[in-house]
Protein backbone atom coordinates (compact mmCIF):
# COMPACT_ATOMS: atom_id res chain seq x y z
CA UNK A 1 0.00 0.00 0.00
CA UNK A 2 2.91 2.36 0.74
CA UNK A 3 4.31 2.26 -2.79
CA UNK A 4 0.86 2.21 -4.41
CA UNK A 5 -0.11 5.31 -2.46
CA UNK A 6 3.17 7.05 -3.35
CA UNK A 7 2.65 6.29 -7.05
CA UNK A 8 -0.97 7.44 -6.98
CA UNK A 9 -0.06 10.70 -5.26
CA UNK A 10 2.73 11.47 -7.74
CA UNK A 11 0.39 10.81 -10.67
CA UNK A 12 -2.34 12.95 -9.14
CA UNK A 13 0.12 15.80 -8.54
CA UNK A 14 1.38 15.42 -12.11
CA UNK A 15 -2.12 15.90 -13.48
CA UNK A 16 -3.06 18.79 -11.19
CA UNK A 17 0.16 20.78 -11.66
CA UNK A 18 0.42 20.20 -15.41
CA UNK A 19 -3.16 21.26 -16.13
CA UNK A 20 -3.22 24.20 -13.71
CA UNK A 21 0.18 25.56 -14.79
CA UNK A 22 -0.75 25.24 -18.47
CA UNK A 23 -3.83 27.38 -17.83
CA UNK A 24 -1.84 29.79 -15.67
CA UNK A 25 0.85 30.35 -18.31
CA UNK A 26 -1.61 30.51 -21.20
CA UNK A 27 -1.61 34.36 -21.36
CA UNK A 28 2.20 34.35 -21.33
CA UNK A 29 2.22 31.90 -24.25
CA UNK A 30 -0.10 34.12 -26.26
CA UNK A 31 2.01 37.20 -25.47
CA UNK A 32 5.30 35.52 -26.43
CA UNK A 33 3.71 34.16 -29.58
CA UNK A 34 2.53 37.63 -30.60
CA UNK A 35 5.91 39.18 -29.81
CA UNK A 36 7.73 36.52 -31.82
CA UNK A 37 5.47 37.01 -34.82
CA UNK A 38 5.90 40.77 -34.74
CA UNK A 39 9.63 40.98 -34.06
CA UNK A 40 11.06 38.08 -36.05
CA UNK A 41 14.06 38.04 -33.69
CA UNK A 42 16.31 35.00 -33.54
CA UNK A 43 15.96 34.95 -29.74
CA UNK A 44 12.20 34.34 -29.99
CA UNK A 45 12.66 30.58 -30.40
CA UNK A 46 14.16 30.18 -26.92
CA UNK A 47 11.43 32.31 -25.36
CA UNK A 48 8.64 30.33 -27.00
CA UNK A 49 10.23 27.01 -26.09
CA UNK A 50 10.85 28.06 -22.50
CA UNK A 51 7.29 29.23 -21.87
CA UNK A 52 5.83 26.26 -23.73
CA UNK A 53 7.79 23.71 -21.63
CA UNK A 54 7.56 25.59 -18.34
CA UNK A 55 4.43 23.67 -17.17
CA UNK A 56 6.21 20.34 -17.76
CA UNK A 57 9.30 21.59 -15.91
CA UNK A 58 7.24 22.74 -12.92
CA UNK A 59 5.30 19.49 -12.91
CA UNK A 60 8.50 17.46 -12.75
CA UNK A 61 9.88 19.59 -9.92
CA UNK A 62 6.70 19.49 -7.84
CA UNK A 63 5.88 15.79 -8.40
CA UNK A 64 9.36 14.28 -8.10
CA UNK A 65 11.23 17.03 -6.27
CA UNK A 66 8.67 17.87 -3.58
CA UNK A 67 5.67 15.53 -3.44
CA UNK A 68 7.62 12.28 -3.53
CA UNK A 69 10.28 13.37 -0.97
CA UNK A 70 7.54 14.73 1.32
CA UNK A 71 5.67 11.44 1.21
CA UNK A 72 8.80 9.38 1.87
CA UNK A 73 9.84 11.68 4.71
CA UNK A 74 6.60 11.89 6.68
CA UNK A 75 4.49 8.90 5.70
CA UNK A 76 5.18 5.75 7.77
CA UNK A 77 6.09 2.69 5.76
CA UNK A 78 3.41 0.70 7.58
CA UNK A 79 0.67 3.11 6.52
CA UNK A 80 -2.74 1.62 5.90
CA UNK A 81 -4.29 4.74 4.42
CA UNK A 82 -6.56 3.84 1.57
CA UNK A 83 -7.14 5.69 -1.67
CA UNK A 84 -10.45 7.49 -2.02
CA UNK A 85 -12.35 8.09 -5.22
CA UNK A 86 -10.86 11.57 -5.60
CA UNK A 87 -7.30 10.28 -5.51
CA UNK A 88 -8.20 7.38 -7.80
CA UNK A 89 -9.64 9.70 -10.45
CA UNK A 90 -6.74 12.14 -10.31
CA UNK A 91 -4.16 9.34 -10.37
CA UNK A 92 -5.89 7.74 -13.36
CA UNK A 93 -5.87 11.10 -15.19
CA UNK A 94 -2.17 11.54 -14.42
CA UNK A 95 -1.39 8.00 -15.56
CA UNK A 96 -3.30 8.63 -18.78
CA UNK A 97 -1.32 11.81 -19.50
CA UNK A 98 1.97 10.03 -18.82
CA UNK A 99 0.96 7.07 -20.99
CA UNK A 100 0.07 9.39 -23.87
CA UNK A 101 3.46 11.11 -23.68
CA UNK A 102 5.31 7.79 -23.57
CA UNK A 103 3.29 6.40 -26.48
CA UNK A 104 3.92 9.53 -28.55
CA UNK A 105 7.63 9.34 -27.84
CA UNK A 106 7.74 5.68 -28.88
CA UNK A 107 5.86 6.37 -32.12
CA UNK A 108 8.13 9.30 -32.96
CA UNK A 109 11.30 7.28 -32.34
CA UNK A 110 10.00 4.41 -34.50
CA UNK A 111 8.88 6.74 -37.30
CA UNK A 112 12.23 8.55 -37.30
CA UNK A 113 14.11 5.25 -37.38
CA UNK A 114 12.01 4.01 -40.32
CA UNK A 115 12.58 7.24 -42.25
CA UNK A 116 16.33 7.11 -41.66
CA UNK A 117 16.51 3.49 -42.84
CA UNK A 118 14.50 4.31 -45.97
CA UNK A 119 16.68 7.30 -46.83
CA UNK A 120 19.95 5.48 -46.13
CA UNK A 121 18.85 2.52 -48.27
CA UNK A 122 18.79 4.86 -51.31
CA UNK A 123 21.81 6.97 -50.49
CA UNK A 124 25.55 7.12 -50.48
CA UNK A 125 27.71 8.76 -47.85
CA UNK A 126 29.66 11.83 -48.97
CA UNK A 127 32.10 14.23 -47.34
CA UNK A 128 32.13 17.99 -47.81
CA UNK A 129 34.81 20.28 -46.50
CA UNK A 130 33.76 22.32 -43.48
CA UNK A 131 30.82 20.06 -42.59
CA UNK A 132 31.52 17.87 -39.58
CA UNK A 133 28.34 15.82 -39.67
CA UNK A 134 27.90 12.66 -41.78
CA UNK A 135 26.07 13.49 -45.01
CA UNK A 136 24.00 11.01 -47.01
CA UNK A 137 23.11 11.91 -50.57
CA UNK A 138 19.72 10.36 -51.30
CA UNK A 139 19.35 9.17 -54.88
CA UNK A 140 15.55 9.17 -55.16
CA UNK A 141 13.66 12.13 -56.60
CA UNK A 142 12.37 13.73 -53.40
CA UNK A 143 13.53 17.23 -52.49
CA UNK A 144 15.02 16.42 -49.13
CA UNK A 145 17.43 18.46 -47.02
CA UNK A 146 17.16 17.67 -43.33
CA UNK A 147 19.15 16.68 -40.28
CA UNK A 148 17.82 13.84 -38.12
CA UNK A 149 18.87 12.39 -34.81
CA UNK A 150 19.52 13.85 -31.37
CA UNK A 151 22.69 12.18 -30.12
CA UNK A 152 24.12 11.10 -33.49
CA UNK A 153 22.77 13.58 -36.04
CA UNK A 154 22.95 12.89 -39.78
CA UNK A 155 22.24 15.13 -42.75
CA UNK A 156 20.19 13.76 -45.67
CA UNK A 157 20.51 15.57 -48.98
CA UNK A 158 18.62 14.63 -52.14
CA UNK A 159 20.19 14.63 -55.61
CA UNK A 160 17.57 17.15 -56.72
CA UNK A 161 18.65 19.77 -54.20
CA UNK A 162 22.37 19.02 -54.62
CA UNK A 163 22.04 19.61 -58.37
CA UNK A 164 19.99 22.80 -57.94
CA UNK A 165 22.38 24.57 -55.56
CA UNK A 166 25.80 26.01 -56.27
CA UNK A 167 28.68 24.87 -54.00
CA UNK A 168 28.42 28.10 -52.00
CA UNK A 169 24.64 27.80 -51.64
CA UNK A 170 24.93 24.15 -50.65
CA UNK A 171 27.52 24.98 -48.01
CA UNK A 172 25.22 27.69 -46.59
CA UNK A 173 22.29 25.25 -46.53
CA UNK A 174 24.34 22.56 -44.76
CA UNK A 175 25.68 25.10 -42.28
CA UNK A 176 22.05 25.93 -41.51
CA UNK A 177 21.45 22.28 -40.64
CA UNK A 178 24.54 22.28 -38.39
CA UNK A 179 23.08 25.32 -36.63
CA UNK A 180 19.98 23.26 -35.81
CA UNK A 181 22.21 20.60 -34.28
CA UNK A 182 24.12 23.15 -32.18
CA UNK A 183 20.81 24.51 -30.84
CA UNK A 184 19.53 20.98 -29.99
CA UNK A 185 16.44 21.71 -32.09
CA UNK A 186 15.68 18.03 -32.66
CA UNK A 187 15.59 17.41 -28.91
CA UNK A 188 13.33 20.44 -28.51
CA UNK A 189 11.08 19.08 -31.27
CA UNK A 190 10.84 15.79 -29.41
CA UNK A 191 9.78 17.47 -26.17
CA UNK A 192 7.25 19.68 -27.96
CA UNK A 193 5.74 16.78 -29.89
CA UNK A 194 5.26 14.47 -26.90
CA UNK A 195 3.65 17.27 -24.86
CA UNK A 196 1.55 18.72 -27.68
CA UNK A 197 -2.02 19.54 -26.60
CA UNK A 198 -5.07 18.34 -28.58
CA UNK A 199 -5.75 20.00 -31.93
CA UNK A 200 -9.01 21.50 -30.67
CA UNK A 201 -6.98 23.67 -28.29
CA UNK A 202 -5.78 25.76 -31.22
CA UNK A 203 -4.26 28.56 -29.15
CA UNK A 204 -1.96 26.05 -27.43
CA UNK A 205 -1.46 23.88 -30.50
CA UNK A 206 -0.36 26.69 -32.82
CA UNK A 207 2.42 27.78 -30.48
CA UNK A 208 4.54 24.88 -31.77
CA UNK A 209 4.27 26.19 -35.34
CA UNK A 210 5.42 29.59 -34.10
CA UNK A 211 8.41 27.94 -32.43
CA UNK A 212 9.29 26.14 -35.66
CA UNK A 213 9.36 29.40 -37.60
CA UNK A 214 11.36 31.16 -34.90
CA UNK A 215 13.83 28.26 -34.76
CA UNK A 216 14.44 28.61 -38.51
CA UNK A 217 15.15 32.34 -38.11
CA UNK A 218 17.55 31.54 -35.27
CA UNK A 219 19.30 28.92 -37.42
CA UNK A 220 19.61 31.47 -40.25
CA UNK A 221 21.29 33.89 -37.84
CA UNK A 222 23.74 31.25 -36.65
CA UNK A 223 24.47 30.32 -40.26
CA UNK A 224 25.42 33.88 -41.10
CA UNK A 225 27.43 34.17 -37.88
CA UNK A 226 29.46 31.16 -39.02
CA UNK A 227 30.53 33.03 -42.13
CA UNK A 228 27.89 32.08 -44.71
CA UNK A 229 26.91 34.76 -47.20
CA UNK A 230 23.47 36.38 -46.99
CA UNK A 231 23.23 36.05 -50.76
CA UNK A 232 24.07 32.34 -50.75
CA UNK A 233 21.64 31.53 -47.94
CA UNK A 234 18.84 33.59 -49.50
CA UNK A 235 19.39 31.98 -52.88
CA UNK A 236 19.39 28.50 -51.33
CA UNK A 237 16.10 29.22 -49.56
CA UNK A 238 14.46 30.47 -52.74
CA UNK A 239 15.68 27.55 -54.87
CA UNK A 240 14.69 24.89 -52.35
CA UNK A 241 11.36 26.64 -51.77
CA UNK A 242 10.57 26.40 -55.47
CA UNK A 243 11.16 22.65 -55.53
CA UNK A 244 8.38 20.23 -54.73
CA UNK A 245 8.14 19.28 -51.08
CA UNK A 246 9.88 16.14 -49.91
CA UNK A 247 8.23 13.15 -48.23
CA UNK A 248 5.84 13.80 -45.37
CA UNK A 249 7.75 13.94 -42.09
CA UNK A 250 5.05 15.02 -39.64
CA UNK A 251 5.88 12.23 -37.19
CA UNK A 252 9.64 12.35 -37.69
CA UNK A 253 12.17 14.25 -35.62
CA UNK A 254 14.04 16.24 -38.26
CA UNK A 255 15.11 19.83 -38.86
CA UNK A 256 14.72 21.00 -42.44
CA UNK A 257 16.13 23.91 -44.39
CA UNK A 258 12.48 24.67 -45.16
CA UNK A 259 10.04 22.80 -42.90
CA UNK A 260 6.92 21.43 -44.60
CA UNK A 261 3.92 23.78 -44.43
CA UNK A 262 5.97 26.78 -43.27
CA UNK A 263 5.36 29.22 -46.13
CA UNK A 264 4.73 32.22 -43.87
CA UNK A 265 7.96 31.53 -42.03
CA UNK A 266 9.86 31.25 -45.33
CA UNK A 267 8.54 34.62 -46.49
CA UNK A 268 9.55 36.20 -43.18
CA UNK A 269 13.03 34.69 -43.45
CA UNK A 270 13.52 35.97 -47.00
CA UNK A 271 12.38 39.45 -46.03
CA UNK A 272 14.71 39.49 -43.04
CA UNK A 273 17.69 38.34 -45.11
CA UNK A 274 16.88 40.95 -47.77
CA UNK A 275 16.88 43.66 -45.12
CA UNK A 276 20.26 42.47 -43.86
CA UNK A 277 21.61 42.51 -47.41
CA UNK A 278 20.35 46.01 -48.11
CA UNK A 279 21.65 47.40 -44.83
CA UNK A 280 24.92 45.47 -45.18
CA UNK A 281 24.76 44.50 -41.50
CA UNK A 282 26.91 41.84 -39.93
CA UNK A 283 24.94 39.22 -38.09
CA UNK A 284 26.07 38.01 -34.71
CA UNK A 285 24.52 35.57 -32.32
CA UNK A 286 23.78 37.05 -28.94
CA UNK A 287 24.96 35.00 -26.00
CA UNK A 288 23.24 37.08 -23.33
CA UNK A 289 20.20 34.84 -23.29
CA UNK A 290 22.33 31.78 -22.59
CA UNK A 291 23.88 33.58 -19.63
CA UNK A 292 20.44 34.64 -18.38
CA UNK A 293 19.18 31.08 -18.74
CA UNK A 294 22.12 29.68 -16.76
CA UNK A 295 21.59 32.35 -14.10
CA UNK A 296 17.87 31.56 -13.89
CA UNK A 297 18.59 27.83 -13.54
CA UNK A 298 21.17 28.59 -10.85
CA UNK A 299 18.67 30.72 -8.93
CA UNK A 300 16.04 28.02 -9.26
CA UNK A 301 18.33 25.30 -7.94
CA UNK A 302 19.53 27.53 -5.11
CA UNK A 303 15.97 28.38 -4.10
CA UNK A 304 14.93 24.73 -4.27
CA UNK A 305 17.81 23.61 -2.05
CA UNK A 306 17.27 26.47 0.42
CA UNK A 307 13.52 25.90 0.77
CA UNK A 308 13.47 22.12 0.42
CA UNK A 309 13.17 21.12 4.08
CA UNK A 310 10.86 24.02 4.91
CA UNK A 311 8.44 23.10 2.11
CA UNK A 312 8.22 19.36 2.78
CA UNK A 313 5.78 19.61 5.75
CA UNK A 314 3.52 21.98 3.81
CA UNK A 315 3.57 19.70 0.77
CA UNK A 316 2.78 16.67 2.93
CA UNK A 317 -0.24 18.44 4.39
CA UNK A 318 -1.44 19.20 0.85
CA UNK A 319 -0.98 15.53 -0.05
CA UNK A 320 -3.10 14.52 2.91
CA UNK A 321 -5.95 16.53 1.43
CA UNK A 322 -5.83 14.35 -1.67
CA UNK A 323 -5.93 11.14 0.36
CA UNK A 324 -8.78 12.12 2.68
Amino acid sequence: MFYALATALCLAVLFLVLVSSSILFFPAMLLIRRMARASGLASSANLIFGVRLLPLFLTTIVALGLALPAFLEFEPYSTREGMGIRLDVLAFAGALLLAVMIARGWRIVKATSRAQRAWRANSKKIHLQGIDLPIYRVTDGSSLLAVTGIFRPKIFLSDEIAAALSPQELHAALTHEMAHVAALDNLKQMLLKITRPPRWLKAFYNVDAEWSGAAEIAADSRTLARGASVVDLSSALIKVGRLSRGPATAGVIASHLIPPACNSSLEQRIVRLSELLQSNQATTVRTGQSGMLIFAVFLGITGYVACFHALLPVVHEALELLVR
